[in-house]
């Protein structure tokens, strides 16, 4: 069995499931916060080393080093590709706003927290309430909950999948499936930032020592 279904919750009073929808969803919020925060460094890091070698790049020539004539055309070549890649992916990083969305997503986790501790204070002191208090308490917290959902913007699903894989004896999922959640997180979160960092200095390097 990889993980419990919506119908494990269903099949349980309705505090019960909103007690895990409330603790899921801030798991998954401040999940999503952590995953921006990483990517907006990642960012400014692979932007900061695409300029370095940009730089180093155009030193090249500056310093009259030696290379054959296809080589000089070629680091002509490279200084024009990475002045382009840095610019067009420098805006297009910059328009994302990934520290303010990431501070969004930690005080919705914030607003949810304070929502998850009321509940578990209610289920913890006041197990002998009537039917109708409960009933009162519930709706209150439903709507309190619903409207912090209104106030912010989604989270993406692999932050929710990383809250599972982080609670995966709870959820019951197999080794495979936390590594497969895992490897999706890093495609999802620092692949192309490292892929932007590794892979220009090989590309250079190689089109230098064609001779």
């Amino acid at each position: 069995m990889e993980g419990k279904t919506s119908k494990d919750y269903l099949d349980k009073t309705f505090l019960e499931e909103l007690n895990y929808k409330i603790w899921s969803t801030k798991g998954s919020r401040f999940n999503a916060s952590t995953r921006l925060t990483k990517i907006s460094r990642l960012s400014n890091l692979s932007i900061s080393v695409l300029s370095v070698y940009l730089t180093a790049v155009g030193l090249l020539s500056v310093y009259n080093l030696s290379f054959n004539t296809l080589n000089e055309n070629l680091i002509a070549y490279s200084i024009t590709c990475l002045s382009i890649l840095t610019l067009v992916f420098g805006q297009i990083e910059n328009s994302k706003d990934f520290t303010m969305k990431a501070k969004e997503f930690h005080n919705c986790g914030l607003e949810l927290s304070n929502i998850y501790n009321e509940l578990r204070i209610y289920k913890t002191l006041t197990e002998n309430q009537s039917l109708r208090d409960k009933e009162k308490f519930a709706k209150h917290i439903s709507d309190s909950y619903q409207r912090v959902l209104e106030r912010h913007e989604n989270h993406q699903q692999i932050d929710n999948d990383r809250f599972r894989s982080n609670s995966a004896k709870y959820h019951q999922l197999t080794t495979f499936a936390v590594l497969k959640i895992k490897f999706i997180y890093y495609i999802r979160t620092a692949f192309l930032y490292h892929l932007l960092i590794v892979l220009p200095p090989i590309i250079i390097v190689t089109l230098l020592i064609i001779k």
